[in-house]
Order: C-alpha cells, then sequence, then structure tokens
C-alpha cells in the first residue's frame, strides 16, 4: 500500500521533527483523514512529549476558537421556527399531502452550494493560518529565549577564561623571576602603625627591572594612591604608582638601577616628588 503524505514524511523523524511537522495542529484542527488520525494517536500513545504537544495544540484550537466565536443572532431561532411550522404537516399549513413534499435544498440553494463550501474552506484556512503563525511566533520566542541563555553563559565563560588566563601568566611570570638568580625578592613589612601591611617586590640589579606582588595594604582613602619608593644612600628614587583599581596580581614599575631598600607611602593621586614619610605603610631592606 502506498504510503500517504504524512507518513512518507513522518516516517523516520524524531520526536522534535514530529511535533515540528504541523501534523498534530492539523489533528486539533480535524483536517486529517481517519487512518492518518489513528497514525497521530498511536505516536502520541508511544512518546510522553507528543502526547504534551497534542494536547497543547488541541487546547490551543479550543481556546482560539472560543476567542474568535460569532453568536447567532437572536432573531434567527423565531425564524427556524416559523418555518418548521410552515412545512409541518401537524401544522395544519397545507391541504394535500403532495404539497407537503418540499426539497430539501431549493434550486437558489443548490446553485449557491459549492461557493458556501469554498467560504468554510477559506473560514479553515484562515483560522488554521492564524492558529499556526501564532504557535510558530510561540516557538520563535521560546527559541530566542534559549539563544540568549546560550549568548550569556558563551560570554560569562570568555570571561572566567581571560581571568584564569591572567592569572596563569602572572603565575608563570612569577615562577621565571623565583627561578631567574638575577631577581632579589624583598619582603616589605608593615611599620608600627601598620603592622598587618605585606608587601612583595622583586628587583634585578642587571636589568633593573621591579615587579610588585602580593599586594596587602588597608583600602585607599578618597584622592589618594600609594607609591613605591627605593631608597640609596639615604635619598628617596620614585620607582612608581601602584595601580589603584587594576587587577589583582604583580605589576611592573619603573626601572630603578641602585637600591639597599623599598618603601611605599600613601600618596595624593599621582604621586609627589619627596614621600610623606608619616604616611610609611611598609618597608623592606635588600639583603646583599
Amino acid at each position: 500500500m502506498q504510503l500517504n503524505y504524512w507518513e512518507s514524511f513522518l516516517k523516520d523523524v524524531n520526536s522534535e521533527e514530529y511535533i515540528a511537522s504541523g501534523i498534530l495542529e492539523m489533528y486539533a484542527l480535524g483536517a486529517l483523514n481517519q487512518h492518518e488520525r489513528q497514525e497521530v494517536e498511536r505516536m502520541a500513545a508511544s512518546s510522553a512529549e507528543i502526547q504534551a504537544a497534542l494536547q497543547e495544540a488541541c487546547e490551543a484550537i479550543d481556546n482560539y476558537a472560543r476567542l474568535h466565536a460569532v453568536p447567532p443572532r437572536p432573531e434567527l431561532k423565531a425564524s427556524i421556527m416559523q418555518h418548521i411550522a410552515a412545512v409541518s404537516p401537524l401544522a395544519g399549513g397545507y391541504a394535500d399531502e403532495a404539497d407537503n413534499v418540499r426539497p430539501l435544498y431549493p434550486a437558489a440553494e443548490k446553485k449557491a452550494l459549492p461557493y458556501r463550501w469554498m467560504f468554510a474552506a477559506s473560514v479553515v484556512l484562515f483560522l488554521l493560518s492564524g492558529f499556526l503563525s501564532y504557535h510558530f511566533y510561540q516557538k520563535w520566542q521560546q527559541a530566542e529565549g534559549k539563544l540568549s541563555t546560550a549568548l550569556a553563559s558563551q560570554q560569562t565563560l570568555a570571561q572566567n577564561y581571560q581571568t584564569a588566563s591572567y592569572q596563569l601568566n602572572q603565575q608563570e611570570q612569577l615562577l621565571r623571576m623565583l627561578r631567574d638568580e638575577d631577581y632579589r625578592p624583598v619582603k616589605l613589612k608593615g611599620v608600627e602603625a601598620h603592622p598587618n601591611a605585606n608587601v612583595m617586590v622583586y628587583w634585578s640589579p642587571q636589568q633593573q627591572k621591579v615587579y610588585v606582588d602580593a599586594v596587602q595594604l588597608p583600602a585607599l582613602p578618597a584622592g589618594k594612591q600609594y607609591q613605591l619608593w627605593a631608597l640609596y644612600d639615604g635619598k628617596p628614587i620614585d620607582a612608581g604608582m601602584l595601580q589603584a583599581n587594576g587587577q589583582p596580581g604583580m605589576q611592573q614599575m619603573k626601572q630603578i638601577e641602585a637600591a639597599q631598600a623599598f618603601a611605599i607611602t600613601l600618596e595624593p593621586v599621582g604621586g609627589s616628588i619627596n614621600p610623606t614619610l608619616d604616611q610609611m605603610f611598609v618597608m623592606g631592606e635588600i639583603k646583599s
């Protein structure tokens, strides 16, 4: 037996493709033949997902029909009852039996019958197109929501990757410096007024490079910034400003050719020419 349209189209599809084909909406509208309806019911019985989608389509058609239902005119009932009374032999409307034989459809109605079927078909097609438009619009809205969620997750993953990559680069750079004998680690300890402050400085006299890491300093007051100083022969040398709101981790400072110690003071944003000694937080000598 030759497969009909729906059987040939839906023979090997999965549940999602079966639901998206539109056959469930055709079932709800009564546009399938008996064999096709039985096939839909068989598929719904074998899949909970198809069963739920079929119920949703039937409920949507019912809701759509209720929403657009047009109540009959009040005078229609009276007109029908008058017509029944006129043609019924019990009403005594005609003298002989021959007069009571009336055609079911008058000649004018027979001529208009094809147009009525065309009108009914156009109404069904209009309702079907409206329902399918609404149904697929809802599906499109759901797909758009899932896409937005996926894009947000992708953006979060990209940000996490950038953070992890930055931290990895910081660790690799610190490991290289620890293995490089040219770099001298200098631990800056908190002064008496700030005993909990700590900072690590890595300095290479040969390369004249200075890095600051593991910064543990109090939160900055408004309009203030921490400044690193190199001390040599009792003179302070500006070694640069610590990042106020930058990423935590290692920071490269200004090049320093010679130093005997390092210190950090609290200065106005942008730094000072000379350190504010009463605002010193940490200090550490370079071991020879």
